[in-house]
């Protein structure tokens, strides 16, 4: 949380005036910050981060203020039916005196014409001496659908339409649908198989872990998730391979040795694969907030894939564990893994591995391929930085760098500082920097 949230912070402060005192603030503040991260004082480090907001949006940072910035809001489920108990838990990120305030609960409707907010319940009171504090509610009759689960908190004596919506407003995305007897019908059908399937099983996780907010309930249809994971298993029952002559884009899973946990990919084979004829593979990596789907479904509507079917190359977009992992630990052995799935289930050409990423992703693009100097083939690290001290160990890689001269999230200069350093080592790198 404390890097996602320095990683907006510094992007905001980047785009305020140098001359502007705000940002003298900011800076200042956001220094400490990134001091308190650094010795593990994560609480402290958020509150410095939250007040350079504050100081950056014009905003007074009254204990008020103070108090609601503090508080996190997450319920225990968020897939949800029509008369289920759910609670509600408001936890303070760090310690403040604060205001007492009252909070409300509203489900408001997300992409649902003609939808009302409808209110859960009303002004119950909060005591900053008393927090954590939980609130419980049953699910009112809705329309199946996406909501936002909103508790709107309000000083005393305040009124709700003169309060700043993103400090006093904390919202948890829910899904409103009848699924748990859908849910345990498939977690049946997986037990009862004898033949299993990573991704056929990762249905029923996705829709587990989209119950506990690991993942938006908003992003995945899961009675169609379901279907397709009760259908994979069919097949695969019937004796029949569900991916055999399959091309295009596909959702797979794999069970990882690290944790047992099942993890998601997204691949992609051309229209012209043929399994008998070594064919070329990117791995292609997100930016920060992303996961295995933002490279095929959000970098320009897929033309990654358009790109790939023109040129005939394979495609694999891992995970990367945690959304803002920078590629490290796991993530990399995510990454890894998912590479060494797709060579063993697809004719790849052990000499035209390549890998590029965006953002995070090129960090990630650049650490890996140091760790592991003599996998690929090429890279193409875009708006990405890393350590200028170890680019003579990927001096034999050829490299093609993208970077904005004007990026207020990674500085242009991190590019600039390993092309540099590549350069000096011998590397042959294409430098891009767009206007």
């Amino acid at each position: 949380m404390v890097l996602r949230t320095s990683v907006g912070y510094n992007t905001q402060k980047a785009g305020l005036p140098a001359d502007d005192p705000r940002r003298k603030e900011a800076e200042r503040l956001g220094s400490e910050a990134q001091s308190m991260g650094m010795s593990g004082k994560l609480g402290e480090a958020m509150r410095l981060y939250l007040e350079g907001y504050a100081v950056m949006g014009k905003l007074e940072w009254t204990p008020a203020v103070q108090l609601a910035s503090s508080l996190q809001v997450k319920a225990d489920h968020a897939m949800l039916e029509p008369g289920q108990k759910v609670t509600l838990t408001l936890t303070p990120m760090f310690k403040t005196d604060g205001a007492k305030m009252t909070v409300s609960l509203y489900l408001k409707p997300v992409n649902q014409e003609g939808a009302t907010d409808k209110e859960v319940f009303t002004a119950v009171p909060i005591d900053p001496a008393m927090l954590p504090k939980s609130i419980g509610f049953t699910v009112p009759e809705v329309a199946v659908g996406n909501y936002m689960l909103e508790a709107r908190l309000r000083p005393a004596g305040a009124a709700a339409d003169t309060l700043p919506r993103n400090v006093f407003v904390k919202s948890v995305a829910i899904h409103v649908e009848p699924l748990s007897a859908s849910a345990a019908r498939l977690s049946a059908q997986i037990a009862a198989s004898a033949k299993k399937s990573p991704t056929a099983e990762y249905g029923l996780a996705l829709y587990k872990m989209a119950d506990s907010s690991e993942v938006s309930p908003h992003r995945y249809d899961m009675a169609k998730e379901f279907q397709a994971s009760s259908a994979l298993l069919d097949q695969m029952i019937a004796g029949k391979d569900p991916f055999e002559g399959k091309l295009g884009d596909m959702r797979k899973a794999y069970r990882s040795e690290v944790d047992n946990t099942l993890q998601p990919y997204r691949v992609f084979l051309p229209a012209n694969y043929d399994s008998k004829k070594a064919t070329p593979l990117i791995t292609a990596l997100h930016g920060m907030g992303g996961d295995e789907s933002s490279m095929f479904d959000l970098y320009r509507n897929g033309e990654l894939k358009k790109q790939a079917d023109r040129l005939g190359f394979i495609v694999a977009c891992p995970k990367g564990r945690d959304s803002a992992s920078m590629y490290q630990g796991t993530a990399e052995t995510d990454v890894l893994d998912v590479l060494a799935q797709v060579r063993a289930d697809y004719k790849v050409n052990p000499d035209r591995i390549y890998m590029m990423g965006h953002s995070m992703g090129g960090f990630g693009t650049w650490s890996i391929a140091m760790k592991h100097p003599h996998l690929f083939a090429a890279l193409g690290p875009f708006a990405g930085g890393g350590a200028p001290s170890s680019m003579a160990r990927i001096k034999h890689i050829p490299q093609y760098v993208v970077h904005g001269d004007n990026d207020k999230t990674v500085n242009v200069n991190m590019s600039r500082s390993m092309v540099e350093a590549g350069k000096k080592a011998g590397a042959k790198i294409v430098y891009v920097e767009v206007p």
